[in-house]
């Protein structure tokens, strides 16, 4: 197994390169250097290819012995074959063409969605939707999955679109009737203030150095649309100044979510399969922990909005914002109860283009005709419909799922948690610390140890049970 084992810390070093490249990319990179920098991830990305598509590698993949390896190792062994079996299902050219067209898409996703003008994206879009369909024909051959479910096992092993839709049930049957017939505001109060960002920023992250968030192995920078990225122990946020505030600060605290995963992980396992996060699934379930049940707390509010000048206007924000549903139409900016509704349009819409391969005006149509339908929206601007989201135009596929996902299993992880109702009752940055302690000894330091569902059984004795979820939002909102 040692010769295995260094083969995947190559492939996860060449990641954290590749990474870092991305961060800067969407961070610092200048416009006429898109071009260069599409070459370098281009190589970069067939170099870490040929790590997982070596001969010696196959051969001694195929030739362990389970019965002579310990609990441990059996795990890593397993996800080892998986990962070489999708990895390797892909032809080498296709990934290049698609890492070339991704970036060079999200590119001009940017100057569409700032002009409201599909037309500069669509050609090169449905160019790229082409490779996908081809990515997902051939990770489906060689994995037995249909080609959506092929494209869902990228980012969840655990899932496919049959559960998904088992769970997401709730969505259909509760959620969205729910959200039709609810009182709705449509202009929250929006709090104004000439405060100064980097001294706002500042002690913004002395609350999430309380959160167990490194900042000796990461940072916080700016860019387009915020993500957590980078490599190991060198974990980059991104976030943007909204007039917004609030998204701001609601956008910190998710990725931070996100970050402390990724600095938690195992430290002896750490370039092993076992070491790494489940899914972005689980990911999102941090990420969710940290923004939705930590910062849209009404208590622990309280100790950030004393940080600001006329903090009752920044409440009164608050409440508009994170406890009445309102109606928007954009999914990053929406309220908890109508974001799952968000999710599952283009959850749906997946499901289409890659049973029926419909191309970007229909998408475009299936985006206007469900938001009418599903959240009575009538859509006036490409700019907050269909070009909203970044993920299609990077060639993300079978993502979004993962984000409801993962917003359920952060709701039965509150359930759960023994440190959470010491918080509720005292709101402060120790009782918020030891909720990210247990955060840390139950999930991240666990790496890929578990499924997701042995994980939450560990932890609540059950398997992913939406009613959590349920229960979570009929709580805040009514």
């Amino acid at each position: 197994m040692n010769s295995l084992k260094q083969a995947f810390k190559n492939y996860y070093l060449l990641n954290d390169i590749s990474g870092i490249l991305f961060w800067d990319n969407a961070t610092n990179l200048p416009s006429k250097s898109v071009e260069a920098r599409s070459e370098q991830m281009s190589i970069l990305s067939d170099y870490i290819d040929r790590v997982l598509r070596s001969n010696d590698l196959l051969t001694e993949i195929n030739s362990v012995n389970p019965s002579n390896l310990t609990e441990k190792d059996k795990k890593n062994l397993s996800l080892m074959k998986n990962i070489v079996k999708r990895e390797n299902s892909v032809d080498p050219l296709l990934k290049s063409k698609l890492v070339k067209k991704k970036l060079s898409c999200e590119h001009l996703w940017r100057e569409a969605r700032e002009n409201n003008n599909p037309s500069i994206i669509e050609k090169d879009f449905n160019d790229l939707l082409e490779l996908a369909h081809e990515e997902s024909e051939q990770i489906s051959f060689a994995t037995k999955l249909s080609p959506y479910d092929a494209l869902i096992s990228k980012y969840d092993i655990d899932y496919d679109s049959n559960k998904i839709d088992q769970v997401f049930e709730i969505i259909k049957t509760q959620l969205i009737p729910q959200y039709l017939d609810a009182e709705k505001i449509t202009s929250p109060y929006i709090y104004s203030s000439n405060f100064d960002e980097k001294k706002i920023l500042e002690k913004i992250k002395i609350k999430l150095s309380k959160l167990n968030f490194d900042f000796n192995r990461g940072r916080i920078d700016q860019s387009h649309h915020p993500f957590c990225g980078g490599a190991t122990e060198d974990v980059r946020i991104t976030t943007r100044f909204e007039n917004n505030i609030l998204e701001t600060l609601s956008a910190l605290f998710h990725e931070t979510g996100h970050a402390v995963y990724e600095q938690f992980r195992p430290k002896n396992y750490l370039y092993e399969p076992i070491g790494q996060s489940r899914s972005l699934s689980v990911h999102e379930s941090q990420s969710l922990f940290y923004e939705n049940h930590i910062f849209k707390s009404k208590g622990y509010f309280n100790t950030i909005k004393t940080l600001f000048d006329n903090p009752e206007d920044l409440e009164k924000s608050f409440i508009d914002h994170y406890h009445k549903i309102r109606i928007n139409p954009i999914r990053v900016s929406s309220d908890e109860f109508s974001y799952p509704i968000h999710v599952f349009i283009r959850y749906e819409i997946e499901k289409i283009i890659f049973t029926q391969k419909i191309n970007f005006k229909d998408i475009r149509n299936l985006w206007n005709k469900y938001y009418k339908e599903f959240l009575a929206i009538d859509l006036t601007s490409d700019s907050v419909g269909v070009l909203q989201d970044i993920h299609w135009y990077e060639g993300i596929f079978g993502y979004f799922p993962t984000y409801a996902l993962g917003a359920m299993t952060a709701s039965q992880l509150k359930f759960n948690c023994a440190q959470y109702d010491a918080f509720l009752n005292e709101p402060n940055d120790d009782n918020a610390k030891n909720i990210a302690k247990w955060l840390n000894s139950n999930i991240h330091q666990n790496g890929s140890l578990y499924s997701s569902d042995e994980m939450l059984k560990n932890i609540s004795g059950e398997t992913l049970n939406s009613s959590y979820y349920l229960k979570h939002l009929t709580s805040r909102f009514f």
